[in-house]
């Protein structure tokens, strides 16, 4: 959820400063922000749909790679090209929402009663307070560096929650005791039709 937002907001923000230096308009860059937001919001049915189908840790494993992968596409792009920025954006946008609403039900089955409350507000406080530091350390970076350090940066950070629940299933061994079976233990294909 936190990791989600800081890539997100941090690569977002720096992505019309980058194509405005390559020449683009208006009408563009915001194109190529409304794409982004599409990605954000409008599969989340289908997300949410997934979550409860797969569970959310393979969902938040799913969302980390997308950021990773978005973010990396939007990397390559030069600032005088558009196509790295819509398809990079867009993907960063669909990986956002994967880890959000998997981390949303992950909070909600973890912890009940009042404790539940407060805890999401706490999720909400740390998220919000990690994009706003992502913006601003997005800017240092853009005027110290380039654009393509930003994003691979955004990159390796984006896949840093695939890694940890990785390593958890790892840990946990082939049984998946502490409740949390293997990356592929009981996946079928047809698991996704249904």
């Amino acid at each position: 959820m936190v990791v989600g937002h800081v890539v997100m907001v941090g690569i977002m923000t720096m992505m019309p400063l980058h194509m405005r230096s390559g020449g683009h308009g208006l009408q563009v860059i915001g194109a190529m922000i409304s794409l982004h937001i599409v990605g954000m919001y409008a599969f989340s049915p289908i997300v949410g749909r997934l979550v409860d189908r797969l569970g959310p840790h393979r969902l938040i494993v799913v969302g980390s790679l997308l950021l990773a992968v978005g973010a990396d596409v939007a990397a390559h792009d030069e600032a005088h090209q558009s196509l790295g920025a819509f398809v990079g954006m867009f993907i960063v946008g669909i990986g956002w929402s994967c880890g959000l609403i998997a981390s949303s039900a992950l909070l909600v089955r973890t912890f009940d009663g009042p404790n539940r409350v407060g805890i999401q507000g706490l999720a909400d406080m740390c998220m919000t307070t990690g994009g706003a530091s992502a913006a601003i350390v997005a800017g240092f970076v853009l005027e110290l560096s380039t654009f393509p350090v930003l994003g691979h940066g955004a990159a390796v950070v984006g896949g840093l929650p695939a890694v940890a629940v990785l390593i958890r299933w790892l840990s946990n061994g082939p049984s998946g005791k502490n409740g949390m079976s293997g990356p592929l233990e009981g996946f079928r294909i047809l698991d996704l039709a249904r």
